[in-house]
C-alpha cells in the first residue's frame, strides 16, 4: 500500500511541477503517461539541475579522463564537487558511444568540452546532461513537457539506449556515491 500512495505522490509533485514551469504541456498529459514518467522528471529543480550536471559530466568522462593540465582539472572538481570528480575519474569504463555521422552524436564530442571558465563548464555539463535526459524519453507529450521543465539543451541528438545507458551510468554513481556517504 506505501508503494501506491508514495507512487501516488510522486506523481502529483510531477503533476505540480510540470504545471508550474510548462503548463501548456502538461494540459495535454494523462494521468497513465505521468505514471510511465520516469522519477528523475518528479525532481524538485535543485536535485534536476544537479542529475543534469552529472549525467553531463558521465557524457564528457572519457575526455575528462584525459585532461593532464592542472587548472582545467581543477575546474572540473570545482564545478562537479570533490566527491564526484573523483568517482567519476575512478571508473574503469563507461557507455560506449560512437561519435560522427550516422551516429547521433558529434564527432566534436571527443574534443569536448573545451577550455572555458567553471560558470561556462558547468553550463555545458547542465546543457548536455539535459539532451541525455531529453533524449532518454520517447517521443510524444511527456518529452515535451519534460523539455520545457530541463531548460536549455545541448543541440545533440542521440539514440534513446545511448542516453539510457548514460543516464544508467549516472544513477549507479550517484547511488555509490551516496552509500560512501552513508558508510
Amino acid at each position: 500500500m506505501s508503494e501506491t500512495c508514495s507512487a501516488l505522490t510522486l506523481r502529483a509533485q510531477l503533476a505540480r511541477q510540470l504545471l508550474d514551469e510548462a503548463p501548456l504541456e502538461a494540459r495535454s498529459l494523462s494521468w497513465a503517461q505521468l505514471a510511465g514518467a520516469p522519477d528523475w522528471l518528479a525532481l524538485d529543480s535543485a536535485a534536476l539541475q544537479q542529475l543534469m550536471l552529472r549525467c553531463g559530466s558521465v557524457l564528457a568522462a572519457p575526455a575528462l579522463r584525459l585532461w593532464i593540465a592542472g587548472p582545467a582539472r581543477e575546474r572540473a572538481r570545482a564545478v562537479l564537487g570533490v566527491a564526484w570528480w573523483r568517482q567519476l575519474r575512478a571508473q574503469p569504463d563507461w557507455p560506449s558511444l560512437q561519435t560522427g555521422p550516422g551516429t547521433g552524436l558529434p564527432a566534436a564530442l571527443d574534443g569536448w568540452p573545451g577550455e572555458v571558465a567553471p560558470e561556462a563548464l558547468a553550463q555545458q555539463f547542465r546543457e548536455a546532461g539535459a539532451a541525455v535526459l531529453l533524449a532518454s524519453l520517447p517521443h510524444g507529450a511527456l518529452r515535451h513537457a519534460a523539455a520545457r521543465r530541463l531548460g536549455p539543451v545541448a543541440a545533440w541528438v542521440m539514440p534513446q539506449p545511448t542516453a539510457g545507458a548514460v543516464l544508467q551510468a549516472t544513477l549507479q554513481l550517484q547511488q555509490r556515491l551516496g552509500e560512501e556517504d552513508g558508510a
